[in-house]
């Protein structure tokens, strides 16, 4: 290889892994499943990273008041802040980011594989309080229909008292930065988060459902 040729693979080479470790991945990602390699494992909670060049900060709680881990990367593996490997990543496209993580299932080794998607900002043009006042009817494959009524107490008051709680289930609006979420509580407990893709006066459209599709439509009830 001649000089300039050397010079020039180099350039290109630095530009992709800048590319990578930079522009694309900069944000914040939401866990959505984990697979273990040969069986779905399920939805371990809410988890969500926020990339900033070389740094990455994992949290587990909702509100990102603090963080559960810090890390950082280097190609295509991501270090624990002491230096230890913590998983390698497979940049999927621009908003699909798959984290492969040495483990035990079963008492057997794995590689479980997480599935996390980048936090995309609401499509809408309607105000929190708009949004609030609407009820939209999602269904499932199965025919099940589900209203998504927010800030109202779905649980019978009679079984709230049989149950000593003050308290049932009920559906939150939820925001982090510009993505609003769907939010189920059960006895004053976030159970799990749905970030809302586009809303309108007419649907809502869910997606990276934790162990589910990867988008679902509600309709708008009237």
């Amino acid at each position: 290889m001649t000089q300039i040729k050397r010079f020039i693979f180099i350039i290109v080479a630095t530009m992709m892994v800048a590319s990578v470790s930079g522009q694309n991945l900069n944000g914040k990602w939401l866990l959505k499943d984990v697979d273990s390699g040969n069986e779905k494992i399920g939805y371990p909670g809410f988890q969500l990273l926020e990339i900033k060049n070389e740094n990455v900060h994992m949290f587990r709680d909702f509100s990102l008041s603090e963080k559960w881990m810090e890390l950082k990367f280097e190609r295509d593996t991501i270090f624990t802040s002491n230096d230890f490997k913590y998983a390698t990543f497979k940049f999927i496209n621009e908003n699909h980011l798959k984290l492969f993580i040495d483990g035990t299932s079963n008492g057997k080794d794995a590689i479980f594989e997480c599935h996390f998607y980048r936090l995309l900002p609401t499509i809408t043009t309607l105000e929190k309080e708009d949004i609030e006042a609407m009820t939209f009817l999602l269904k499932s494959d199965n025919g099940r229909e589900t209203e998504l009524k927010f800030n109202i107490e779905l649980t019978d008051k009679e079984i709230l008292k049989l149950l000593n709680k003050e308290e049932g289930e009920k559906r939150i609006l939820e925001k982090i930065d510009s993505t609003y979420f769907v939010s189920l509580y059960d006895y004053g407990e976030r159970r799990v988060s749905f970030p809302i893709k586009e809303v309108t006066t007419e649907f809502l459209t869910l997606y990276a459902i934790p162990t589910g599709p990867m988008e679902m439509i509600a309709y708008r009830k009237n």
